[in-house]
């Protein structure tokens, strides 16, 4: 057998294609994408808060306050309150906010609301 030249062999071989590596660089695209997320996700997001260990004293019953919307109505002349209603003269100051601080070792701002009237809001 005669041996071949490079440039004969060419010629005789049929050539297969080769596979698109579309498919595969869109998958490994997106899955680099899911994982830089994820990776983002848990270097920005802050930490769940750990609950306080009180070791020495019982846990104190979380208090939870509620605050009531205070709805105001003009009357017009002529009408008369509902029963129950606090009637508030029009001319009357606006309401007042007070900060008041407590000494040590608290070191916590009150706040202390008021209506117009003066009654202290809970």
């Amino acid at each position: 057998m005669a041996p071949r030249s490079v440039a004969g062999l060419a010629e005789t071989r049929p050539g297969s294609p080769r596979p698109d590596p579309t498919r595969l660089r869109l998958v490994l695209g997106a899955g680099g994408i899911a994982t830089l997320s994820a990776l983002i996700t848990a270097i920005v997001a802050p930490p769940a808060p750990a609950a306080p260990v009180s070791v020495a004293t019982p846990a104190a019953p979380a208090t939870v306050t509620q605050q009531r919307p205070v709805q105001y109505v003009q009357l017009a002349p002529g009408q008369s309150p509902p029963p129950g209603a606090t009637v508030i003269d029009a001319k009357a100051p606006k309401p007042i906010t007070v900060v008041t601080t407590v000494p040590a070792p608290a070191q916590q701002t009150v706040v202390v609301r008021t209506t117009q009237s003066g009654k202290v809001i809970p």
